[in-house]
């Protein structure tokens, strides 16, 4: 996200340049906005993607206890959370800044990776892979603080990280890690994004990677009352959604072919039967406090994969 401090804009291009982004920040805004009610009038029965609220997280959480799939609670202490943004800093401008609005979502997410893995206790020749990282600088900081082989891998990478060889443009699919080589893996806001097939191939990659005791956490897993998907405009409805899954467009995003909320039924199918089918096992956690830390925080499910 673009930075929006005023006072770091303006010592970065002064007024006169701070005068002619906000300008040119204006007329984006106004040609996407414009786009929008185009898009709404055009598509006007068209299905706008929303979130579960929390009635329906509870209906999605006694689908599991029907299904008899245990669910774990994860509660968060204030104390320790803090100690880890002390020990763990992260850039204050990471994910749009600490006033973006899903700052401290992001810093939670990668507490409770940090937690399950235990990757305070990893030895300096574990190795933690952190998948589809675009920009995130996690990598870089438990290298630095930690003295853990952690790496970052994404189908594509910006330029400030190329530099760094532990920055890596691979497929989560099909990654360059030898066979049981790699003790922890996480994916932030990042398992949806698996389109198609690659969510399936994605735990038989874990499988592989994996070394025996190895886990890997998926956090947020994003779930709904029902099996579903969304796409920003200029993707919708152009055969990028799982044609078993409902498709919804997101109006206020730009850039994503397709983001994946599984129900109970398709997780069983598509990834917690896979995993019991390569030989390891799962466990779902439900996030209880969140709310209590930041009413920024969303994140709800948490799927834990141990081989």
């Amino acid at each position: 996200m673009p930075d929006i401090n005023p006072i770091r804009i303006i010592r970065k291009y002064g007024l006169w340049g701070t005068f002619v982004k906000t300008l040119r920040f204006a007329a984006g805004f106004a040609a996407n906005e414009i786009e929008n009610r185009y898009y709404r009038f055009k598509h006007r029965k068209i299905r706008q993607y929303r979130d579960p609220e929390s009635g329906e997280l509870h209906v999605i959480e006694q689908g599991f206890k029907n299904q008899g799939v245990d669910i774990c609670d994860f509660r968060i202490e204030a104390s320790d959370y803090n100690e880890f943004k002390s020990l763990l800093p992260f850039p204050a401008d990471y994910h749009g800044g600490v006033d973006s609005g899903v700052w401290e979502e992001k810093i939670v997410e990668h507490y409770i990776a940090y937690k399950m893995l235990e990757l305070r206790d990893f030895r300096q020749n574990d190795i933690y892979v952190d998948v589809a990282a675009c920009n995130s600088p996690w990598a870089r900081i438990l290298r630095d603080t930690l003295n853990i082989q952690a790496f970052a891998i994404d189908l594509a990478l910006p330029e400030e990280h190329k530099k760094l060889d532990y920055y890596r443009v691979e497929n989560a699919t099909k990654t360059s890690f030898p066979d049981s080589s790699v003790k922890g893996v996480s994916l932030h806001c990042a398992f949806e994004m698996f389109a198609g097939d690659d969510d399936v191939k994605l735990i038989r990659e874990l499988q592989r990677i994996l070394r025996q005791g190895g886990k890997a956490v998926i956090v947020p897993l994003y779930m709904h009352t029902h099996y579903c998907c969304f796409a920003s405009p200029e993707y919708w409805g152009k055969g990028h959604a799982d044609s078993a899954a409902l498709e919804y467009v997101r109006l206020d995003m730009r850039g994503i072919p397709s983001a994946r909320n599984y129900d109970v039924v398709a997780l069983q199918e598509r990834i917690l039967r896979t995993i019991e089918n390569c030989g390891m096992h799962s466990k779902i956690y439900v996030l209880r406090n969140g709310k209590s830390l930041s009413p920024e925080v969303y994140c709800h499910f948490i799927l834990e994969i141990t081989k």
